[in-house]
């Protein structure tokens, strides 16, 4: 039994790497988006992926925190 509901995907792609970005419902009604890096390591090897899951009460902290950074 599925205990999620899917709302929304996007997904960036980034040379041999890919960003999905899936917002979901759970069965209690609490919204989340799964962040999930997919990434080419070589030939004949399967993707890696990893993910992170920011639960609705974070999304605005992560923003704010990832607005600040600068790579200069």
């Amino acid at each position: 039994m599925d205990t999620k509901t899917k709302l929304d995907s996007k997904n960036i792609k980034c040379g041999y790497r890919t960003y999905f970005f899936d917002t979901y419902e759970a069965k209690n009604k609490s919204k989340y988006v799964v962040i999930t890096e997919s990434r080419f390591v070589k030939e004949g090897e399967p993707y890696k992926r990893s993910s992170i899951i920011l639960f609705k009460e974070d999304l605005e902290k992560f923003k704010d925190e990832l607005s600040k950074i600068t790579l200069d």
